[in-house]
């Protein structure tokens, strides 16, 4: 439920919510004057309603919002966060606004409200599940990251290729390759809007005709270029390979 905040209406971000470039949002309207026909679900137009700004400049929002159940009187949409603005990358602290005209309030006046939601900086985890990995044994990579989160209504995808597995001896390739053995070209979200990407593979006997050394040091890097404060940042992971 939302909070009337002491008001008729009010615009709000689903808890947990984060702003990402590239990325899509939702936000509720909550105004039953908008709830004409209470039995049915209805659909508002934007269009003199809404204004979507990031640092005040103008950004393409919804063309409608709709009601979230049958006389509700609460409203969905959802917009789309661009990469750059005025030609510069979405970085930290840029801050999203969504002003809402109300032309009739609870006592028919015209006002107005608006509600933020800024790009911060997030900390990335990476881990492996086991430190020692033995041959044909699977294992699993986890990465925390709110940055590749771009849609809470879906659950999203990090790319294998951005994680580079390299041995002692001279093996260097990325967990897309196929000896990986993974079921998927991703890590998947664990579920809608949790942040958290996993991924099973199985650690191969070799990888493009050259053999691991049992006993042998694996590297797993991660390197993230999603970062708000549009740097690229790199994060490591060691394991052993073992005897089956």
């Amino acid at each position: 439920m939302l909070p009337l905040l002491g008001i008729f209406f009010v615009i709000a971000f689903p808890a947990g919510a984060t702003l990402n470039p590239g990325g899509t949002v939702s936000f509720y309207i909550n105004d039953d004057d908008l709830n004409t026909s209470h039995r049915g679900i209805d659909e508002v137009s934007t269009s003199g309603l809404l204004e979507f700004t990031i640092n005040g400049i103008s950004i393409q929002g919804p063309s409608k919002i709709v009601e979230t159940n049958n006389d509700s009187g609460v409203f969905v949409g959802r917009i789309s966060i661009p990469s750059t603005i005025n030609g510069r990358p979405l970085q930290q602290g840029d801050t999203l606004v969504i002003k809402y005209n109300d032309a009739s309030d609870y006592s028919g006046n015209p006002t107005t409200a608006s509600k933020s939601i800024t790009v911060a900086k997030h900390n990335t985890n990476f881990s492996a599940s086991a430190k020692n990995v033995r041959i044909g044994q699977q294992f699993q990579v986890t990465i925390y990251d709110p940055d590749f989160n771009l849609d809470s209504r879906k659950v999203d995808n990090i790319p294998l290729s951005l994680i580079e597995f390299r041995t002692e001896n001279g093996v260097r390739v990325t967990l897309d390759n196929k000896a990986f053995d993974s079921k998927t070209a991703s890590l998947r979200e664990t579920g809608k809007n949790t942040n958290l990407f996993t991924a099973s593979l199985k650690m191969p006997k070799e990888i493009d005709g050259k053999r691991l050394k049992i006993g042998a040091s694996a590297q797993l890097k991660f390197t993230d270029i999603t970062s708000p404060s549009r740097t690229t940042e790199t994060l490591k992971t060691n394991i052993k390979i073992g005897l089956r």
